[in-house]
């Protein structure tokens, strides 16, 4: 059974690489020649400067959707200097006074307000893991994602600057990338680069590509930037140190303190220009708003995000799926992490770190065969005082021909005197409405990785998932989605572990209203299962005002189960208030109810808080910060924020990057 595994493995692989010769091209290209000014435009959300008017310009945007010219048209415009980028896009929209510009807060997400995004792929390998972007809204709050990661400190990330404004026919933004906070080939000649630009409206709901990547983005119809010859690049040495001190109550009958104070730092270094050591000493974990475990029924450990910075940075390269869960190192005294580019289509990362009660370790690589292929190899190895040690290895592979892909992976444990295996193998169609998935896969009784997330092992089977959605830029429907989800799996011995068959489907309207509905049913080891859930929200994409309502009935485990849940969010003078409750009555009645206040004196500077008032306990903390801008960084919080019930604790935390 085993080596049948690896032998379809290693012939999917094999045929999959083949494919590059047939690939399909499903758009058109476009190029954009690299034209280098030596004076720079003035950031001011206008595109009056001299050197704007002979600049490349980028034209005729796709609405990914319809793959047709987009209604509403945009033109940007590219030029460089031996210190930075400069992108300059006017965007059209014939209906100026509804543009949408709501965040205020760099480094935050856009949802439900107009965007627009400039890619760049400087080592033009088309994969993700090398692609960086840059984003803005109208009011020129600025978002990046750099190819490597990076942590929030705006020194960590790399100091850029937009401007933006609205005008009588659209809106204009300007943006200045700095070459030095990218990571790019070292070369004395020309090259080409990857590049796009893309926005999204949100009073329509379309999306528009100035090089149509297409709903599922094939990124190997990135446009090109041809001809660009980037400075050479400066290795840098960063320094971020933190120091806190405070005071907390003690477990005790006599309410006794305790006085603490406590120092670390952050170092992030080039070893090359395309390879970063990151390095951490003491890091404090304590004082990070971690998310909260939710109450909703599940047979196996719930996943639970990890908001710690050490383990973000550098995600891209340690993106190996339920191999790693960061969770599982609760603490650690220090750590490092190396990771980047060994040439222009090879990754590679490693991590460490040490406590005194446990160590970890993690390499891992990555390999891009083509555009549209890649093969990944990672090893992680657990030791812990008292316990024998834990390894994993792990390989997989993915190649995509046009709309169909295929995909693989097998993994080995090694723990005591057993070890077990678990792998995958399937099948992907990527359509313009239709979105398909079939999979077979299997975990050993005796597979172990201790750090990673695996609620189940000893089974095996093949599930098939298939996801249908559609939008409309007019009339009263926006979007429709429809998913369908089904698995069959049984245990080694041959006994059904699940039967599982799920239906979702999503309706929302151009007045911003959303009606969801659900249903799971089949079958766990003995159980027999059928859930429903009807859900009904109003200014569904507006993430600083809007509410919605769940109620999910039906039988699970063997007992009838009633769950009503709703979500509040509103946003007023400086004020933005979120509130999340859920009651459930299963085994037991059980409740839960978050409640979030913040208060912006500036987008740099906040007062805020978070209530959790659950069966567990009441936990409540407030916390003074500023922070994820250019210079000092600060942090006065009272209470614990992942306590379980309150703490009287005060403690304050100040950081300088260096």
């Amino acid at each position: 059974m085993k080596t049948t595994w690896l032998i379809i493995i290693i012939l999917m692989l094999t045929i999959g690489f083949q494919l590059k010769a047939f690939s399909i091209n499903l758009t058109i290209k476009k190029d954009l020649t690299a034209v280098k000014t030596n004076q720079p435009p003035t950031i001011d959300g206008v595109l009056d400067d001299a050197c704007w008017q002979d600049a490349p310009q980028a034209t005729g945007f796709i609405d990914e959707r319809t793959e047709k010219l987009a209604k509403d048209q945009s033109i940007g415009r590219l030029i460089y200097t031996d210190t930075a980028i400069y992108l300059g896009v006017y965007l059209y929209d014939d209906m100026s006074d509804k543009i949408v510009a709501r965040q205020t807060k760099d480094q935050t997400r856009f949802q439900g307000e107009d965007w627009v995004s400039f890619s760049l792929d400087p080592f033009h390998t088309h994969q993700f893991s090398d692609r960086n972007f840059f984003m803005a809204n109208a009011l020129g709050t600025k978002f990046a994602h750099l190819a490597t990661g990076r942590a929030e400190k705006s020194e960590w990330i790399g100091l850029w600057k937009t401007a933006a404004q609205i005008v009588d026919d659209g809106w204009v933004v300007e943006m200045e990338i700095p070459w030095q906070m990218l990571d790019y080939p070292d070369t004395k000649e020309p090259i080409r680069m990857g590049i796009n630009i893309d926005r999204g409206q949100q009073r329509t709901g379309a999306r528009s590509w100035w090089s149509n990547l297409g709903v599922n983005e094939f990124k190997e119809n990135d446009g090109h930037w041809v001809d660009v010859l980037p400075p050479p690049r400066q290795r840098e040495l960063k320094f971020l140190p933190y120091l806190i001190g405070g005071f907390s109550e003690q477990e005790t009958t006599d309410r006794t303190y305790s006085y603490t104070a406590r120092a670390g730092a952050d170092l992030r270094y080039e070893v090359t220009p395309q390879l970063r050591l990151i390095g951490t000493a003491n890091p404090d974990f304590e004082n990070i708003e971690q998310a909260v475990e939710g109450i909703d029924f599940s047979y196996g450990e719930r996943y639970v995000p990890d908001r710690r910075p050490f383990f973000s940075e550098g995600g891209n390269v340690y993106n190996v799926g339920q191999l790693f869960y960061s969770r599982r190192i609760e603490d650690m005294d220090g750590g490092l992490k190396l990771f980047g580019k060994l040439g222009k289509n090879t990754s590679v990362g490693t991590l460490g770190t040490y406590h005194r009660n446990n160590q970890n370790f993690i390499l891992s690589a990555s390999q891009s065969i083509t555009a549209t292929s890649k093969i990944s190899a990672a090893f992680l190895s657990h030791h812990k005082q008292g316990n024998s040690s834990n390894n994993v290895g792990f390989v997989s592979g993915n190649a995509r021909h046009g709309r169909f892909s295929v995909f693989s992976d097998l993994t080995q444990t090694w723990a005591d005197e057993s070890d077990g295996r678990g792998g995958t193998v399937g099948l992907r169609y990527n359509g313009r409405l239709i979105q398909a998935t079939s999979r077979a896969f299997f975990t050993d009784p005796d597979f172990v990785n201790n750090l990673g997330y695996h609620p189940f092992t000893g089974y095996r089977g093949i599930n098939f998932t298939s996801t249908f959605k559609n939008e409309w830029r007019d009339g009263i429907v926006r979007s429709f989605m429809l998913f369908v989800h089904t698995d069959a799996s049984n245990t080694y011995e041959g006994e059904v572990f699940s039967r599982d068959i799920r239906f979702y489907s999503k309706l929302l309207t151009h007045n911003d209203y959303s009606l969801s509905a659900f249903w799971n049913g089949g079958q766990f080891k003995e159980f027999s299962d059928s859930l429903f859930s009807i859900s009904l929200g109003a200014r569904a994409t507006d993430r600083f005002n809007n509410v919605s309502v769940d109620y999910d009935w039906g039988e699970q485990a063997g007992e009838p189960i009633y769950r009503i849940s709703g979500n509040l969010n509103l946003r007023a003078y400086g004020f933005t208030a979120g509130l999340t409750s859920q009651i459930q009555w299963h085994f037991e009645r059980r409740y839960q109810q978050i409640l979030t206040l913040t208060y912006d004196f500036s987008p740099a500077l906040s007062l805020g808080s978070r209530l959790i008032w659950q069966v567990e306990g009441v936990n409540i903390y407030f916390a003074l910060r500023r922070s994820g801008y250019a210079g000092t960084d600060f942090f006065i919080i009272l209470g614990d924020p992942n306590a379980l019930e309150f703490r009287q604790r005060l403690v304050a935390k100040v950081v300088r990057a260096f």
